[in-house]
Parts: structure tokens; C-alpha cells; sequence
């Protein structure tokens, strides 16, 4: 394997594996959850092997070399006195104001000053680096730089409890990026990072319209330069990155996020069409197809079933050589599995419904199946992370006005997904660590009287048959029992041909029962 060369080393292109892009998660998300410490980026960088190795040092400059005594003697003096550290480093960079090799041990000195929860010591030497990369962003490298000097600040302002320095930061980082000449070039993903935390700011400000313009515009000025005759590899990657940021379950996405979940899948399809032997853009399609397949796409199972066959058409051969390909290729074929052992729909009317499999319930107590005896039921598969799912509920909460007080019931059935409530933001989101059954059941509780529903609602034993057994391959999926507890209606999809025809069948079954 090739060396790092001398400039990639001294120049802070502190990536992990991939020294084009950065995978960092979004900054606003630290907000909301505690971190248990910083990262020794730099350290860590800083003591590889080869580049600590004399041998590998030979034909590199001399500057590299001064790099590696100077970087030494901080870790001494960092061992021995924090304080004179901080004056020895001080010091340097006065002799050197211009070097970025001098700047780039700031990262390492605010790391172990976090380390010591010296945090607002920390905090200015992150914002010290910062002023650097942003004075001479019009460097690439400082560019990429600066996305992960922002990505450890937002970690210690967040132990800081100081949250307001890291917009400001991202404010000021933001507004040096729009002033660079146009002919400079952009590192369009920390650039990404920037717009994307500025929206979800805006956002926490109630200022949802300025922060979907700006997204907007954002995603149109990358798609342009995707789209251009000499548009590379890594911008292809960034744009990908940048539709993930606006379509993950971060309660700021909720406004965009539909919008942009076609975009993502149009952007992964044709940066592998571009670049086929990328790995990363290989990973990229594949991670997207797999979350079409099993959450975003699931309210057209026939669309899905053509997904999954294209999705192994084109990832068969890259998934020899890629492991994380191959890998999301035989969570694909469960998925495929399971789609397969549901039973056909059609199968399903005019027959007896399946058996219930219940683990609890939520916004009910001390009810069974035989609760429901003699009602017209609408069973609705669902889940709290379901976009159209959530887009029936004005259906739901119509229906059980209109015809509850005539024996009609809806119950709903779900399964457990490891989500918590934020009683704050009135959300639920995927828990950190995990959460008992009766944590998530209350959870559910929460988001049912958030939204306004007071229907039963089950929850499946984890393993459960249920879905297949009716016929589940995508949700919303609605299975309509009659009073003699025959399959009446299964429907699939949130549109409003779907909503219109169990709205219909429910008015017909209740008449014809009186």
C-alpha cells in the first residue's frame, strides 16, 4: 500500500479512511445527546506507525521532520504542564502564524484539554484553528480541515453546555465559504455540513421557510455540479452524503425529508452508473436500496419487489470484492425472504383472519382478540417511523368518528423498533442504548396522543408470523375483518384511491351487518 506523502500528513487531512470525504454525522445532532468525550484526531493520526518510523521519513522534507520533533514536544509538555503547553504552543505559532503544520497541533492540545474537562480552554483553541482554516479556505485542505475542527468544537461545546459558540461558528464559517470567489474550488462536503447544521438551526428558531430555501439551493448548486462534464468521484459521494443528512430520522428533516428521498435514490443510481468501480459509491447505492427497501419504499411492494431485483443485477459482481456490499446483500435477501413467505392478498379475502400474536399494548389495557367479537376491525400495520404511515392518520381518526358508535373498530399492529419519546420535542427517534418493552410500549402511548389517536394498538412479540401471515410487504398495510371475523379488504399505500376504498368497504360491511 501506497505512503501518505509528505503534505498529505502535514496538512490536516484528518479523514479516516478516505481522504476525499469525511463521515461525519450531523452537527446539530450533538445537541441532542451527550458524548463521552472528544477525539484524539490528531494523536492519533500523529502516532501511525509510519509516520513515526525513521525509515519512512527518508525523501520527505525537511519540514516534515521539524513537524514530528515539534509535535513531540507538545505531547511532553502536554504530559508535564497543561498551562506551559498552552504558552509553548502560543509561542510557536507567533514564530509561525502562517504554518498550517504549527496550527494543526491545536487539535491535539484541545483534545487533551477536553480530556482534563477544561472545555472552554478547549473551546478557544478549536476556535483559534478555526480563524486559521477560514483565513485561508481558499486551500481545499483547509476546507475539509475546517469540517473536522467544527465536528470536535460542536463535541466540547456540547460538554460545555455552550452551544451558542458552535452556531456562531458554524455562522461564521458558512458566511467565509459564500465569499470565496466563484472560480475557487469547493470541498463540497464540509461545505454540506455547514448549510445542513445552519438549516436545522433555523428550524430550532422557527424559521422553517428560510431553512428549506437555503437547503434548496444548496442541493441545486451540487446537483449543477454533479451534472458537469468534469464532475469527479468525491463530488458524486458528497452529494449522497448531503441527501443523507437531509433524509435521516433528525427531527429537523421532517419538513424535507420526503422531498429529498427520491433525490437520494436518483443521486446513488447515477453516481454508480458514473463509477462503477467506486467502492464507496458502491456502498452508497447499496446502503440507499436497502433502506428503500425496508423503510422508505414499502408502501409499493411491487416497486419493491423490482427494487430488490435490480438492487442484485447490479450489485452481484461489485459484492465479490466488496464486503460491505455483500453484507447489505444478504440483509436484502431476509428482506426478500420475508416479503416471499407473506401470504398472497388474495389469498387472504373471504377466508378467517389469522390468529393475533400480542406482546402488550398501547393507549389500552385488559383487552384480548375476543375483545373485538362481533365488530367490523381494521387491522393497520404500521410504525412510528413510517412517513405514509403517518400520512393515514387524519384517515384513521376520520373513520373511527364516523362509524365507531356503530360497531366499528381500527387496531393497530406494530412491532418493536427500539425508539424512545422526547417529551420536549414531542418525537419519537431511535434510542441510543436500548430500551425495555415497556419503555418502547409507553413510547408508543406518547406518540398516539401526540397525534391525536385513541384506537388500540398492539404490539408483536418480537420473531411474531403475524405480518406474513397477512400478508404484510410494505405498510401502511390495512386488512379489513368483518363481523364474522372474515378478511374483507387488504389494501397497501397511503393514497387517496386506497383511503377512499376501506373508507367505502367499511360504510358497505357495517350496513350490511344491521
Amino acid at each position: 500500500m501506497a505512503q501518505p506523502t509528505a503534505s498529505q500528513i502535514r496538512h490536516f487531512n484528518i479523514t479516516t479512511k478516505d481522504s476525499g470525504m469525511m463521515f461525519i454525522q450531523q452537527l446539530t445532532q450533538l445537541r441532542y445527546r451527550k458524548q463521552a468525550g472528544c477525539l484524539l484526531i490528531a494523536g492519533v493520526i500523529l502516532a501511525s506507525p509510519w509516520l513515526l518510523n525513521p525509515l519512512s521519513l527518508q525523501g520527505q522534507d525537511a519540514a516534515l521532520e521539524a513537524f514530528r520533533r515539534m509535535h513531540a514536544e507538545l505531547r511532553e509538555q502536554m504530559a508535564q504542564d497543561l498551562d506551559q503547553a498552552i504558552v509553548y504552543l502560543d509561542a510557536e505559532v507567533e514564530k509561525q502564524p502562517e504554518s498550517s503544520d504549527v496550527q494543526v497541533l491545536r487539535h491535539s492540545l484541545a483534545s487533551k484539554l477536553s480530556d482534563e474537562a477544561r472545555y472552554v480552554e478547549a473551546m478557544e483553541q478549536y476556535q483559534k484553528l478555526l480563524d486559521y482554516q477560514i483565513a485561508h479556505l481558499e486551500q481545499q485542505e483547509q476546507q475539509y480541515g475546517l469540517g473536522m475542527t467544527l465536528r470536535s468544537l460542536a463535541e466540547v461545546s456540547e460538554l460545555a453546555n455552550r452551544s451558542s459558540n458552535l452556531e456562531s461558528a458554524v455562522n461564521k464559517a458558512l458566511t467565509a465559504f459564500r465569499a470565496l470567489p466563484a472560480e475557487t474550488p469547493r470541498a463540497w462536503d464540509p461545505l454540506s455540513q455547514l448549510v445542513v447544521s445552519k438549516a436545522h438551526s433555523l428550524v430550532e428558531d422557527d424559521r422553517a421557510d428560510e431553512a428549506a430555501t437555503g437547503v434548496a439551493q444548496h442541493v441545486e448548486a451540487i446537483e449543477a455540479a454533479c451534472n458537469a462534464a468534469d464532475s469527479t468521484e468525491s463530488t458524486m459521494h458528497a452529494h449522497i452524503a448531503l441527501l443523507k443528512r437531509l433524509t435521516n430520522s433528525n427531527r429537523n428533516n421532517d419538513q424535507w425529508r420526503e422531498a429529498y428521498i427520491g433525490k437520494l435514490e436518483v443521486a446513488c443510481n447515477a453516481g454508480f452508473e458514473r463509477f462503477p468501480k467506486s467502492m464507496r459509491l458502491q456502498n452508497d447505492y447499496a446502503e440507499t436500496q436497502y433502506l428503500m427497501i425496508t423503510q422508505w419504499g414499502q408502501g409499493d411492494p411491487d416497486a419493491n419487489e423490482k427494487r430488490i431485483e435490480t438492487a442484485y443485477a447490479k450489485l452481484s459482481l461489485p459484492a465479490i470484492s466488496n464486503r460491505s456490499v455483500n453484507a447489505i446483500l444478504r440483509r436484502i435477501e431476509v428482506q426478500r425472504e420475508q416479503m416471499q413467505a407473506a401470504k398472497p392478498v388474495a389469498s387472504l379475502v373471504g377466508q378467517p383472519a389469522p390468529e393475533w400474536e400480542i406482546d402488550g399494548w398501547a393507549n389500552t389495557v385488559g383487552v384480548t382478540r375476543k375483545s373485538f367479537e362481533g365488530q367490523v376491525v381494521l387491522l393497520d400495520f404500521w410504525a412510528m417511523w413510517c412517513g405514509p404511515c403517518i400520512a393515514t392518520f387524519p384517515h384513521l381518526r376520520e373513520w373511527r368518528e364516523e362509524f365507531g358508535d356503530q360497531g366499528f373498530e381500527i387496531v393497530g399492529v406494530t412491532q418493536y423498533y427500539n425508539f424512545e419519546w422526547d417529551a420536549e420535542q414531542k418525537r419519537a427517534s431511535r434510542a441510543s442504548g436500548e430500551i425495555t418493552p415497556q419503555q418502547e410500549r409507553e413510547t408508543l402511548a406518547s406518540f398516539l396522543e401526540h397525534h391525536q389517536l385513541e384506537h388500540p394498538v398492539m404490539v408483536a412479540p418480537k420473531n411474531s408470523q403475524m405480518s406474513s401471515n397477512y400478508g404484510v410487504k410494505g405498510i401502511p398495510h390495512a386488512v379489513l375483518i368483518d363481523r364474522d371475523g372474515t378478511v374483507q379488504l387488504v389494501k397497501t399505500g397511503a393514497s387517496p384511491d386506497t383511503a377512499k376504498e376501506i373508507h367505502d368497504k367499511i360504510k358497505e360491511l357495517l350496513q350490511a351487518s344491521k
